[in-house]
C-alpha cells in the first residue's frame, strides 16, 4: 500500500473518524483505524462494535492499493502535527511498520493485526453501493432522505429530554415513528416529553429506538454543513446515516417504549401567551434561588415565585396573555428554559396549563409540529 495525501485533508478526515474510537475496549485493536483502498479512493474506518463510520479521504493519489490497521489516536495525532502540504505513506517491505512522509519528517507506525480487526456489519457495503456507486440491492432501499440542519435541528430539540446514563434503555434512547412521509422523533426522562414531528420521503413504516449517544454524534459529525444531504437506512437493526462521503452508522436499541399518547392531555384549564425571551430572563432570575418556581396565572400576568429557605426568596411578575381560571401551580424552571433556550429565535410561545398534577403542554405559536409535556412539581408553598 503506497499513497499521497493531503495532510489538511487527511487531518480533517481523522478527526471524524477517531470520535467513534472506544474509551476504553478489552479488543486493543478496536483502537485502530482500518485505511483501505477501493476503486482509486482511500477509506478510513472506525468501530466501537455499537457504533461505527466510513469517510472517504478525498484528494488522495493511489500508487498502490492495500489495507492497513493503524492505532487510531496516535495516527490522528501524527498527522495533524504535520505541517500543512503533501504527505507520502506506505507499508514497509517487512509489513510490520507504516511509513508517513513529508519533505523534512518522517514516521513509522507499528501494524496492528488486520486479521484480528472485526467484520464490518453488512449494511456498510449496501450504503457504499448506494450513496457512492448509485447502486441500491433488492430490498434494502433507503428510509428517507433529510437535510443535515433539520435533522440537527430535530436531534437538538430532543435528546434534551433523555436521561443518557439510565438503566432503562427508553431513557437513553429516542424513539424514531416513521410513516409515509412522516417521521417523529419522542424522547422522555419521565418528568417530560418531547415529541418532535418531521415530513420526510417515507413510504414505508418503522419504530424504532435510536441512542441518544449515536444522535448526538450523528448531529455533530453532519450538522457542521448545513446544505448536506443525508440519506438513512435501516438494516439488521442498525441505522445508518450517509453524505459527502460519511457514512455513521449505531446499533439499535431492543426494548419497547411507553405509550407515550396517553401521557398528552386533550383538554386544559388555561392557556397562557408571552414572548419567550422575556420568561427566559425571569426563569433565569428564579434559578439563582431555586429551581423549583411557583407560577401564578391570573388575566394579562405572571407571578414567578421561588424560595429556599437558606438563600432567600425571589418574585418577579411578566406580562402575558392569559385565558382561564387563575390558578397556581409548580414547575422545574431548568425543564421550562430548556425548551426555550432549544427552540432558538422563536417569539411568542403558548402555554396549556392543566390544575392539579396533571401534565401540561408548552408549543410555539402557530407551530403544532413540536410538543412539550411537562409534569408539575408539587410544591409546600
Amino acid at each position: 500500500m503506497k499513497l499521497i495525501c493531503s495532510q489538511e485533508e487527511l487531518a480533517r478526515s481523522l478527526q471524524i473518524a477517531t470520535r467513534v474510537l472506544p474509551a476504553k475496549t478489552s479488543i486493543p485493536v478496536l483502537n485502530g483505524l482500518v485505511l483501505e483502498t477501493r476503486n482509486d479512493q482511500l477509506y478510513c474506518f472506525g468501530s466501537d462494535l455499537e457504533n461505527g463510520l466510513e469517510i472517504k479521504v478525498p484528494g488522495v493519489t493511489i500508487i498502490t492499493p492495500g489495507r492497513v490497521v493503524l492505532g487510531g489516536r496516535t495516527f490522528y495525532d501524527v498527522i495533524r502535527h504535520l505541517p500543512p502540504g503533501r504527505i507520502e505513506m506506505e507499508i514497509a517491505e517487512d509489513r510490520r511498520t507504516f511509513g508517513i512522509k513529508t519533505a523534512h519528517t518522517f514516521f513509522t507506525l507499528n501494524i496492528l493485526p488486520a486479521e484480528e480487526y472485526p467484520a464490518v456489519p453488512d449494511g456498510l457495503r449496501t450504503v457504499y453501493l448506494y450513496t457512492e456507486e448509485q447502486t441500491e440491492e433488492p430490498g434494502k432501499a433507503p428510509l428517507f432522505t433529510l437535510s443535515a440542519s433539520v435533522f440537527e435541528e430535530a436531534v437538538r430539540q430532543s435528546i434534551y429530554a433523555t436521561a443518557p446514563n439510565d438503566s432503562r434503555p427508553f431513557l437513553s434512547s429516542v424513539l424514531w415513528e416513521l410513516k409515509p412521509e412522516a417521521l417523529r422523533l419522542v424522547a422522555t426522562d419521565i418528568n417530560r416529553l418531547v415529541i418532535k414531528d418531521l415530513k420526510v420521503d417515507a413510504n414505508r413504516e418503522e419504530s424504532f429506538l435510536v441512542p441518544v449517544k449515536a444522535l448526538k454524534e450523528m448531529a455533530t459529525i453532519f450538522g457542521n454543513d448545513p446544505e448536506r444531504e443525508l440519506t438513512f437506512f435501516l438494516i439488521n437493526r442498525q441505522l445508518y446515516a450517509a453524505g459527502s462521503g460519511i457514512i455513521y452508522y449505531t446499533r439499535l436499541i431492543n426494548a419497547q417504549f411507553p405509550r407515550y399518547e396517553q401521557v398528552i392531555p386533550e383538554s386544559f384549564d388555561g392557556e397562557a401567551r408571552f414572548d419567550r425571551m422575556t420568561i427566559v430572563s425571569a426563569l433565569t432570575r428564579s434559578l439563582l434561588i431555586d429551581k423549583a418556581v411557583k407560577l401564578s396565572f391570573a388575566p394579562d400576568l405572571l407571578t414567578i415565585f421561588a424560595s429556599d429557605p437558606e438563600l432567600g426568596q425571589f418574585v418577579e411578575e411578566v406580562s402575558c396573555a392569559y385565558a382561564g381560571e387563575p390558578f397556581a401551580i409548580g414547575f422545574n424552571a431548568q425543564y421550562i428554559t430548556a425548551f426555550l433556550r432549544a427552540i432558538g429565535s422563536e417569539k411568542e410561545i403558548v402555554f396549556q396549563l392543566s390544575n392539579g398534577m396533571k401534565a401540561s403542554v408548552l408549543r410555539v405559536k402557530d407551530n403544532n409540529d413540536y410538543t412539550y409535556v411537562l409534569m408539575p412539581l408539587r410544591l409546600n408553598y
